[in-house]
Order: structure tokens, then sequence, then C-alpha cells
């Protein structure tokens, strides 16, 4: 069941923040003999958990070909099914044929492919930066091979570590070269160095270049420190009521502090000065912040840019740059009608977060509903549901 609403009528719609789901060992299929023996264990094990080893066999059985019924209920109602909290079992989660095929049945033109649940805690901050390195060669190979069912509409999400700039600027070119269409970053300082750093140039140069678009997803960086979480009383929460993030009460206020930091070094720094073709995607990050986050940035400059000789560099306001190279995805719980009101046009980006359940089981309709709130003009909602997505990518439907 095609479940676009009136605002995508005669409208191209692309998809901002869409997921596979990694079984466990998937990874290591890709990975090297060395990394697979230095891997760290698993964060997560989602087949382990007693309550989901039902939905785990229910989805083999399913994928294996012996429940065509399941099948074509999930096709009937992608985002609302039940069987969507059942993530390897939700259509097109772990199949790059089928995730073609709910494009078609969403009405979506293009789909930015992010990894799953477990790539960070398996090798991201390992203390081997040969698994580091060849942890990243193996799940950006893996998204490409996902995304290979249709490499013009399915668009991989890769990942790039900063831990080493030289081997990083190596990483970055394999990663263009066999194809990945993003680069998922961390946004917080990393080995001591603001993301803004001179080493790291000339990954902005390449990237710049080809055309590929930096990403920072929601656990890019620090959410709520640990003793922040500390109050002396024990509290437990339910593992199953957590979203698949395993984002925590106290990390959802904070989610964007990391990447405000992240920001103000890109904009402060110069780096989008001298990169105005580098584009920036936040994605699952909200964007309630955005407009207090724009105005902060605007003010810093005009109230201390007078005492720093960098910031006099700049040739607009922190705002423009953001508006020019940066996009950035609402969560659909909250008040987008405002937030386009507050920040214009240029930045916000429909997503469906699929087959993720925070994304909700109606995006198009939760959208639409925020959206009209405001009365949106048919160019806002070209920029939101289509141009800002095209400018982030580099793509052009022609429509």
């Amino acid at each position: 069941m095609n479940q676009r609403t009136a605002h995508c009528e005669n409208r191209t719609v692309h998809d901002a923040d869409s997921h596979i789901t990694e079984s466990t060992g998937w990874m290591e299929n890709y990975a090297s003999e060395y990394v697979r023996e230095n891997l760290d264990k698993p964060f997560i094990n989602l087949e382990a958990i007693p309550q989901l080893k039902p939905a785990f066999k229910q989805a083999e059985n399913r994928l294996a070909g012996n429940d065509p019924a399941l099948t074509e209920q999930l096709k009937s109602n992608l985002y609302g099914s039940p069987g969507k909290r059942n993530l390897m079992a939700a259509y097109g989660a772990v199949d790059g044929e089928e995730r073609r095929d709910s494009l078609d049945i969403a009405g979506i033109s293009h789909q930015l492919v992010f990894p799953g649940l477990v790539f960070a805690s398996r090798f991201a901050r390992s203390k081997d930066l040969k698994v580091v390195y060849g942890g990243s060669d193996a799940m950006n190979r893996a998204m490409v091979d996902f995304c290979s069912a249709d490499k013009h509409r399915l668009l991989s999400v890769g990942y790039l570590s900063l831990r080493d700039p030289a081997l990083a600027l190596q990483s970055a070119k394999e990663a263009v070269d066999m194809g990945v269409k993003s680069l998922w970053l961390r946004s917080d300082a990393v080995e001591g160095r603001a993301p803004s750093h001179i080493a790291y140039d000339p990954i902005w140069a390449l990237l710049e270049e080809a055309g590929v678009p930096i990403v920072l997803h929601i656990g890019s960086g620090v959410n709520m420190p640990q003793e922040y979480k500390n109050t002396g009383v024990q509290r437990n929460l339910d593992p199953m009521s957590m979203n698949i993030e395993t984002t925590s009460p106290k990390d959802l206020p904070v989610l964007h502090h990391s990447v405000e930091r992240w920001l103000t070094c890109m904009i402060y720094d110069g780096v989008l000065e001298r990169f105005p073709n580098l584009k920036i995607g936040l994605i699952e990050l909200g964007a309630n912040w955005l407009p207090a986050c724009l105005a902060n940035l605007d003010l810093g400059v005009s109230t201390l840019g007078k005492f720093d000789t960098g910031l006099k560099k700049l040739s607009m306001k922190p705002s423009e740059y953001m508006k020019r190279q940066v996009k950035a995805t609402p969560l659909h719980v909250e008040d987008t009608g405002w937030i386009l009101r507050s920040i214009g046009k240029e930045m916000l980006m429909f997503n469906t977060d699929y087959p993720h359940p925070e994304g909700g089981n109606d995006p198009f309709g939760a959208f639409e509903r925020s959206l009209d709130l405001v009365q949106p003009s048919p160019e806002e909602l070209d920029h939101f549901y289509t141009k800002n997505f095209e400018d982030l990518m580099g793509i052009s439907t022609g429509l």
C-alpha cells in the first residue's frame, strides 16, 4: 500500500534516513582474517536476547521463502505493520532486492541507507588502528554491496574514522572509489584534534571534489556522560523499551550538543569557507535545536568576532554557511512546521528511519500534518521533500 499523502502528489520524494539490519556475524563476511580475529566483542547481540529469539526465527523462515503471507502483509503496510518491530523480518531490512522494491511501494525516489546496530562497537573504538580501518573497509564494502540492488536509488552510507589523518585520507579514497555515497563521522574531537584541524583538509578536499557528503547521525558523539547518570539510586530501564540506538531518556534532550560543537568548529575555523561545496547531513538528531543554534552561531561572531582574526576572515554569517551547506532531518514527533518557519526552507529533509520503529508508523502523514499547520508554500514543500536532499547528495531528478 502506497502511504504517500497529498503533499507527495506530483512531487518527487527522497528519504534521508533508513537503515539495514545486521545479523550476528554479518560484518565478518566482509572483513579480513586479521579484523575478524581482533574485533571487539559486540555491544549488543539481538539474537541472544531471549525475548527476540522467536522474532529472529520468524524472520529466517520468511526470508527463506516459507511464509509468503507474512511477506505480503509487510509489503501492504511498510511502516505500520507489527512486523516492523521485528527489524530482521521487516521488508527490505536485510535484502537489497526487497529494499529496492520497498521504494516503489512507498513512492520514494532515492533513499540514504545507513548501517544498523553494531558497527561502532565492533571496530570503530578499537585501540588497534588496523582493526579500525580494516573494519571501516569491511563495513563500507558491505553497504555498497547491499545497495548494489539499485545503485542509482539506494545511496550507501559508509564510515570514516579520523583517528589517524593519513590513514583516514586513504580510507576515504578507497570508500569513494568503491562507490560509497556518503561518509558517517564522529562529531567529537578525535585524538586531541578539533574537527576543524588542518590535518583533515585533504579529506574535505577529496570529498568536496567527489561530491560525497559528510553525515552525522544519532550515536555520532557523546550524549549524556555517564557521571550525570550516577544519582546514587538504582534505576533500571527495560532494554526492550529503549530505541534501536539504545538512547536513554537523559540522552534525548542532549543529542545535538556534540553536533553543535562540531558545527561551531567547522564554521568558525573556516572549513566551510575553504570548502564551499562540502555538504553535511545531520540525520536523526532532531531539529528543534536548530533555530537557537543558528542564532547563537551568529551571536558568537557578532559579539566576539572583533577579538578573533580568524572570524574576521569569514565571508558570510555562520547561519548562512548552515543554510548553504548543512541539511537536517526533523524527527516525526517534532513540530516540523514551526522549525521550518524558524529557519527557512533551505535545511529540512523528509525521512522515515525505515525500518526502525522510531520513524513512526505514518511518517508521511506525521510530517504533512505538522507542516500544514503553517500553510507551507509549494516551494517550501519542494525543498523539504526533494531539493534539500538533492543538494546534499549532489543529484538531480530533472523534476
